[in-house]
């Protein structure tokens, strides 16, 4: 267990505010990649909103990208976000028409958090001259194309197929080369999640084949120098059982953030108490449990934004499932069902509806707040330093 003395005092003298982390990693490189905690967290997004707010990413940066959203929505998620509306009613209208069309190979995407981001940016464009643009990174791919379970069938054996990580790499390349130049450089935050966002390269046993995580294609695409890593603080999550909570380092970390107060900060990883905490993790979309390594292997920076016991995940959207959409969603459902549940001839429609319709939250750690901060406490007896 690392120690939560070191921790703390390692914190204490060299963290910064996450913001500020941020912004001087774009003094000396061009793209940062934040690695997101669990996709249905929304507390993540509280910290991701304020520093796109902030006056310094429009104007040196204005560019930031997203592991959710195909490709091939991207010139309509800009029209939707830098678009004049009379009211908010009519912004949330034309957003409830565009989430409708589906941003990726899913019937829908449920995390509430997705519509809290596309909302929130939104607003920041409304208030600025200067509009931050959004690029979408993951697989071009249209619901309309998809008729019958063939259909679907033949994409998703051909997703199973596609080293996803490379691709996510590839599309934001392919965006990012024709950013225009802001101050006279390209600049771009990315925000994926972190299996996808560290830096790791393996031989994948069940498919026969090197796999590099969307992190490391990153690096080897644009120089180790150029891209920076990022990791927002989470668990091991790749370890929870059901049961166990394992918690990074022990739990040394979340005591030391305790002992902080829960003051926000961003680190770098290289050399110190947290870059030599043992990584427990998977790599990109696969199935390969990463071993033998160290945080300051797999990531450069890090940042607490907020207390494990205070993340929540959300998912579901009031309303998205409108009487006139829900034909089309119970389509989507049906063929997806049928490849990817082809055991089961019974496709579970008012579920699979009420998981999009409904909105429910709950702590994302799996434990309710007390439960976590017992365990937190009872890491910390165990040091008294």
């Amino acid at each position: 267990m690392p120690s939560i003395k070191a921790l703390y005092e390692y914190a204490d003298k060299n963290g910064i505010s996450p913001k500020d982390y941020v912004f001087k990693l774009f003094d000396k490189s061009d793209i940062v990649v934040l690695g997101e905690r669990d996709h249905r967290d929304s507390v993540q997004y509280n910290f991701i909103l304020d520093l796109l707010a902030d006056p310094r990413f429009a104007e040196r940066v204005g560019y930031v990208y997203t592991e959710i959203g195909g490709i091939n929505m991207t010139e309509d998620v800009n029209r939707l976000l830098q678009g004049s509306y009379s009211s908010e009613n009519e912004f949330m209208d034309s957003l409830y028409t565009y989430y409708r069309k589906g941003e990726c190979f899913y019937p829908l995407w449920e995390k509430y958090n997705r519509i809290k981001f596309l909302k929130g940016l939104y607003n920041i464009n409304k208030k600025t001259t200067r509009k931050i643009h959004l690029g979408l990174t993951d697989i071009d791919f249209s619901w309309d194309s998809i008729h019958t379970a063939d259909d679907y069938k033949a994409f998703w054996k051909s997703l199973n197929k596609t080293n996803r990580d490379s691709l996510l790499c590839a599309n934001f390349a392919l965006m990012y080369e024709q950013q225009p130049l802001v101050k006279g450089a390209r600049k771009a935050l990315v925000i994926t999640s972190q299996p996808h966002a560290i830096s790791y390269s393996g031989h994948f046993k069940p498919w026969k084949r090197d796999y590099g995580t969307q992190g490391w294609w990153m690096k080897k695409t644009f120089g180790e120098d150029r891209v920076k890593i990022v990791a927002l603080n989470w668990f091991d999550y790749v370890l929870f059982n059901g049961q166990n909570y394992p918690m990074t380092g022990n739990g040394t970390w979340d005591a030391a953030f305790e002992r902080l107060d829960c003051r926000p900060f961003g680190i770098d990883l290289q050399d110190n108490p947290y870059g030599a905490t043992d990584y427990n993790g998977d790599a990109g979309g696969g199935p390969t449990f990463i071993k033998g390594m160290k945080w300051q292997d797999v990531a450069d920076g890090l940042i607490y934004d907020a207390p494990l016991y205070n993340h929540v995940a959300a998912i579901g959207i009031k309303g998205v499932i409108s009487k006139e959409f829900e034909p089309e969603i119970r389509r989507r459902a049906e063929l997806w069902w049928r490849v990817v549940h082809p055991e089961d001839t019974v496709v579970p429609f008012d579920a699979v509806i009420e998981e999009y319709n409904v909105p429910v939250t709950a702590p994302a750690t799996f434990k309710s707040k007390e439960e976590i901060k017992r365990l937190i406490q009872a890491v910390e007896a165990q040091q008294q330093d």
